[in-house]
């Protein structure tokens, strides 16, 4: 892997720097790498798709990469090819002309061309002939076959056999969030998000069946994307570190019914750490993102969460209390 000369003193900022490195990580010998937008943002950290795009038209803005665009048979955009241009490939033995080696004159030889001395003109007995032979030919008719669908492909770069057309794939609901797999991640829906909140939370505890409120959880996220201006990516990226962190589950088993209100604290706490993994710029903290769980408050003012568990505790301490006076 050869990182560009150009690339240690162009103004880059981190991500494009490791972009760069990515590109030279998976390009071959030559330089020349054919990747999606979608696969370059897998391999830096899974960012957002715009990220990337912006970063690929700044290394080439600096003159550090070349982008061909390509097209497929169907007409639409195909996927681009990326060659770096500190590479040079070079001058390969055989690009030499084969007569200008081991070829040995003498003073006296005459290549084949000058001792030829046949006219390229056609003279007065070679026009006659072709017109005698138009005269008493049949003329020709013009005849034009419709090429419906046909893309002569003027500004599809490569060359080789081209990829047969695309079949029609069937529309892909957004309303439907079992849809989501099939649809980029950046175009989720609230209702996706939450959907997929439920589904790992469902195969971490297979056990406890129905936890996840999805309704409730779908309109807290779509009201934080009005508020705060939270994205798909981001509610995901905050839903991975949630799930890594196993405090969270210490009492799964009384608190599931509350545990999506968990997730939903944990954006003021984890925001700036998920934006930073996703190579975004850092925000003001969120300040009560959500409604804390409901509390119940004994005799003597100490709070316990109004839930199964939080009740019993306030039973037991409230006994105490009483066994006490």
């Amino acid at each position: 892997m050869h990182i560009p000369e150009g690339a240690f003193s162009a103004p880059l900022t981190d991500y494009q720097f490791r972009l760069l490195v990515v590109l030279c990580r998976l390009s071959g010998s030559e330089g020349v790498i054919k990747a999606s937008a979608e696969r370059l943002r897998s391999e830096t950290g899974n960012v957002h798709e715009k990220t990337v795009r912006r970063a690929l038209k700044a290394l080439e803005g600096h003159g550090l990469i070349s982008r061909i665009r390509t097209k497929r048979a169907n007409g639409y955009r195909g996927v681009d090819i990326y060659r770096l241009n500190s590479y040079r490939t070079p001058e390969s033995p055989k690009s030499k002309k084969i007569g200008d080696a081991n070829v040995r004159t003498s003073h006296d030889y005459k290549s084949r061309s000058q001792s030829t001395n046949k006219s390229l003109v056609p003279n007065s007995q070679d026009s006659n002939k072709l017109k005698d032979f138009v005269a008493h030919t049949a003329p020709l008719k013009e005849i034009k076959v419709p090429m419906k669908g046909f893309d002569d492909g003027e500004d599809l770069a490569g060359f080789g056999l081209i990829e047969p057309k695309d079949a029609p794939q069937q529309k892909i609901s957004k309303r439907d969030p079992k849809t989501r797999g099939k649809r980029p991640e950046h175009e989720w829906t609230a209702m996706d998000v939450a959907a997929e909140f439920s589904y790992r939370v469902g195969r971490k505890y297979p056990l406890l069946p129905g936890t996840v409120n999805v309704k409730a959880l779908s309109g807290a996220l779509a009201k934080f994307r009005k508020q705060y201006g939270t994205t798909p990516l981001i509610e995901l990226e905050l839903l991975r570190l949630f799930m890594a962190d196993e405090s969270n589950f210490k009492q799964i088993g009384d608190e599931a019914p509350h545990l999506y209100k968990l997730y939903l604290a944990s954006f003021g706490k984890k925001m700036n750490q998920a934006r930073e993994n996703l190579g975004l710029g850092k925000v003001a903290p969120i300040k009560d993102p959500v409604v804390k769980i409901g509390t119940l408050v004994a005799s003597d003012g100490r709070e316990f969460q109004n839930s199964l568990s939080g009740r019993a505790q306030l039973e037991r301490y409230e006994k105490r209390l009483r066994g006490a006076n």
